[in-house]
């Protein structure tokens, strides 16, 4: 999978380690970030709904359903519980603790690809912003720590961002224009080394994995900022 990043030779592709993660979710603090505070506001007015619309779609009405990389789980908050257990993972103790802790049953501190589940025993997975920080090599793992989890014929949703969604035409030109003022290179988030090149790519990255594609939906329901990318596990 190629992204815009890997087409400049002199870009050094680099994951985004725990510590840059925690001073992310630190500098996000509402009362302290303008940007934090629209951030927020997106992830509760347009992606909670986009997230329960995709878990109805996608997800059992009942059993134990996984946020891999959860962050503050705002854009969580909407979905459906019923006999659902919702459970809130991520590697940044600053973002599991900005969790508003009625929004999951539990949470856990863990990375994405190594998961502290049984083979087989989770309903469900899903996710928001965080495949593209990951480069395809760690993304094939984490695709394949999913497929271990996972029930049989249970799926995982991905939101994806594009290399052409919204938030990019947004954010990149402000971005440039702040490191360009500032003289140093600005991002609003950690760096996105794998933003989504082509329905395509993905559709590799999770057959490499044992999964099979079901899906992959751009449009409106998140304002385009995503693409929703949904693969299952084979029964």
């Amino acid at each position: 999978m190629r992204t815009d990043q890997e087409n400049s030779p002199s870009a050094a592709l680099v994951e985004p380690d725990r510590r840059s993660w925690n001073r992310h979710w630190r500098g996000l603090d509402r009362e302290a970030s303008a940007f934090g505070r629209l951030a927020s506001l997106v992830r509760r007015n347009i992606l909670a709904r986009a997230v329960r619309h995709y878990a109805e779609l996608y997800f059992p009405a009942s059993g134990t359903l996984v946020e891999v990389g959860c962050g503050s789980g705002e854009a969580s908050t909407a979905i459906r519980r019923a006999g659902r257990r919702l459970v809130g993972c991520d590697y940044s103790m600053a973002a599991l603790a900005a969790v508003d802790r009625r929004t999951y049953d539990s949470r856990v501190l863990a990375e994405a690809a190594h998961l502290p589940f049984r083979d087989g025993t989770v309903d469900g997975i899903w996710n928001l912003g965080v495949m593209e920080h990951f480069l395809p090599a760690t993304a094939e793992k984490i695709l394949l720590e999913f497929s271990r989890v996972l029930a049989r014929g249970r799926r995982v949703v991905m939101f994806w961002p594009p290399a052409f969604g919204s938030s990019r035409l947004v954010l990149a030109p402000i971005e440039w224009a702040t490191s360009l003022v500032r003289r140093r290179t600005f991002r609003f988030f950690p760096d996105e080394v794998n933003r989504l090149a082509s329905r395509r790519a993905a559709t590799g990255l999770i057959a490499g994995a044992g999964l099979r594609p079901v899906a992959a939906h751009f449009n409106a329901t998140d304002a385009f900022i995503h693409v929703v990318v949904v693969a299952e596990r084979p029964a």
